[in-house]
């Protein structure tokens, strides 16, 4: 377990995830109880839902050091994100997905590649990692995901995983302004962050595909479509400015 004394902000971006949020947010107590020191605050970001999630979060506000931040309307992934990072204090801001597809227990992992990068983010392609239920399907379109990716200088970065962390001043540059709310943010921020010359820590993790994803095959290969007009957005807008 690394030692820290920075603090962190842990921000996890959710919409109509009252039947997942229980059990992601029982092992973040057990972890807390073994580990109170690593996180300063945990900010849930309820996108709008229709279902019970913020209600299911506000019963573990006694075991955890948790804020709600309720958006009055669903916005998308990048939108709710972007909310947290804003809201967030922590020297360091790490946000991960309300399916806990990656367990939190890999956050010392996270911390520890923060402590020398400017951004560090989860890989589950690298050698290392472990994946589980990971169907040849989702396989097959993540390894052509990621040679699209490489035609924009991203191809080793899994700009998907939702566990991502950044040290505080980098992620309020990122996330000030964001041209995508939905699922291609992550592609966005990457791609400013290697325009940028952030340095970037990729590093392996374990991942479980859960029951219930709203990234379907369909809706990833709709997104990567959008990729490159996103990009050609990207670079306009910095040109403008």
């Amino acid at each position: 377990m690394p030692t820290q004394s920075s603090s962190l902000s842990l921000v996890i971006p959710a919409y109509n995830e009252a039947a997942r949020l229980p059990a992601f947010f029982a092992s973040i107590v057990a972890f807390h109880r073994e580990h109170p020191l690593l996180m300063n605050e945990i900010i849930l970001v309820d996108d709008g839902s229709t279902d019970a999630t913020s209600d299911i979060a506000r019963q573990y506000a006694a075991q955890l050091p948790l804020k709600l931040n309720r958006l009055s309307v669903n916005q998308g992934k990048g939108a709710a994100v972007q909310a947290g990072v804003k809201q967030a204090g922590g020297d360091y801001i790490v946000f991960i997905d309300a399916d806990g597809a990656t367990d939190i227990s890999e956050l010392p992992k996270m911390i520890s590649a923060l402590q020398s990068s400017d951004i560090a983010i989860g890989n589950r392609w690298l050698p290392g990692s472990h994946t589980e239920r990971h169907s040849l399907l989702r396989r097959l379109s993540g390894w052509a995901y990621r040679r699209y990716m490489s035609l924009f200088g991203l191809g080793q970065i899994d700009t998907m995983c939702g566990f991502k962390g950044y040290r505080q001043p980098v992620a309020q540059t990122l996330f000030t302004e964001l041209i995508e709310p939905r699922w291609l943010f992550d592609t966005e921020v990457v791609f400013k962050a290697v325009r940028a010359g952030y340095k970037i820590t990729n590093f392996p993790i374990h991942w479980e595909s859960k029951d219930g994803s709203k990234l379907s095959t369909f809706t990833l290969f709709k997104s990567a479509l959008g990729i490159y007009p996103l990009i050609a957005k990207i670079k306009k807008s910095s040109q403008l400015n």
